[in-house]
């Protein structure tokens, strides 16, 4: 409400100085723009500390879960993505450690690491999975239980787009502790050039 009365003012005055008066859809969408960034801009992560440490969890067969991380280089201007894909015994049948060049944000990172592990999980021939994340705006947004931010919304579109190939898809959000695997994996990211897996 307070960007919204601002947005009025803020054109009332550029129409006050000369300049021409914006439409009410163009006032909306840069309220909903600059509310999105104020909130990703300001968004603080608070150290939390689990009573109980997570642990990953096997799928139920014959399902596999691909778990996948990111890690920003923001000195070098890349990215690291982690995926790993196990079976219900957790066995793992597939890993990937690989490194962008790209000057991407944390959620962004996080994004493309969903985008990376649809692909990678569809590529070595599987086709019924769960997809465990924790990040858990991507996850939310994959489930299509919120709007994801503008910042990501290709993104997501992106890995929407291949879900239809697949039997079966779940998506779920783990704690950090659950997913150290991904972690070490888009760690290792940044010193590898290519794909390994």
């Amino acid at each position: 409400m307070v960007t919204t009365a601002w947005g009025i003012w803020t054109s009332r005055n550029e129409v006050r100085h000369g300049r021409s008066r914006k439409p009410a859809i163009v006032l909306a969408r840069w309220k909903k723009n600059y509310l999105e960034e104020y909130l990703i801009a300001n968004h603080v992560v608070r150290p939390y500390r689990e009573s109980v440490e997570a642990v990953w969890q096997p799928p139920k067969p014959p399902w596999y879960k691909a778990n996948m991380d990111g890690a920003t280089f923001e000195q070098q201007k890349e990215v690291g993505i982690g995926v790993v894909i196990r079976d219900h015994h957790g066995i793992v049948v597939a890993a990937l450690s690989k490194k962008l060049t790209a000057p991407l944000g944390a959620l962004e990172t996080e994004a493309k690491a969903m985008e990376e592990a649809v692909e990678f999980a569809w590529n070595i021939g599987i086709r019924d999975c769960v997809f465990e994340s924790d990040a858990q705006i991507v996850t939310n947004a994959m489930l299509r239980l919120a709007e994801p931010p503008s910042s990501i919304d290709n993104i997501i579109a992106g890995a929407m787009s291949h879900l239809h190939k697949f039997w079966t898809v779940q998506f779920c959000h783990v704690q950090r502790s659950g997913n150290k695997a991904a972690h070490a994996l888009a760690q290792f990211a940044r010193g590898v050039s290519s794909l390994h897996a």
